[in-house]
């Protein structure tokens, strides 16, 4: 994937942690349209978009296409994902068992064992989502995760640096994307320790 794909990338990830799904939908459909129309978190992405957008059936044909990616492979993460698209398609069982595979595969990625304990408490087995959801309470606590906002404005300056404007795909967004990131260090620098950065 070249420079301004994977920024364009990295770009559309912030907007889902910043709950800036209206931006996200426009840079997950351009990043399909013109970068790589088989990558599942680019479907994934779309489909979180779409769903915040009420627009039930779209967001369901993009979790569909996401799903079908992610089954692709077979690493936790793609496990992970895939395991989403499928809850989110209410395909309980294969959510969990996706879920599950994932967990053996890294069982240090706490999401993980929040993920399988939803899916478990969705097929009716209680007691493993109470032992996963223990697990992933007692990993938290030990390392919490940032701010999802926190995380989403990172990974906005991060990928800002990736916008230049001599290139067509970078320049059609720029705007877009430094409006974005002004609204978002005035609405979270402070309370993510970013309040004296400025864009350049």
């Amino acid at each position: 994937m070249d420079a301004p794909c994977t920024s364009l990338y990295k770009l559309a990830e912030a907007t889902i942690c910043l709950r800036r799904y209206d931006i996200g939908k426009i840079l997950y459909e351009k990043y399909l349209n013109l970068c790589s129309s088989d990558n599942p978190g680019a479907w994934h992405g779309l489909a979180i978009c779409l769903e915040m957008a009420k627009q039930r059936e779209e967001a369901n044909k993009a979790y569909k296409k996401a799903l079908q990616l992610h089954l692709r492979h077979n690493d936790p993460s793609n496990l992970l994902w895939g395991g989403w698209c499928a809850l989110k398609l209410g395909m309980y069982e294969l959510a969990y068992e996706l879920f599950k595979e994932s967990a053996m595969k890294d069982p240090n990625y706490a999401y993980t064992w929040h993920s399988l304990a939803i899916a478990a408490i969705r097929i009716g087995r209680r007691e493993e989502a109470e032992e996963a959801m223990a697990r992933y309470r007692s990993m938290v606590s030990r390392r919490p995760y940032d701010k999802m906002e926190c995380e989403g404005l990172r990974m906005l300056m991060e990928a800002v640096s990736g916008i230049n404007s001599g290139n067509s795909l970078m320049s059609e967004v720029r705007e877009l994307i430094i409006n974005l990131l002004s609204q978002s260090i005035d609405k979270y620098g402070a309370e993510c320790g970013l309040h004296d950065i400025h864009e350049s």
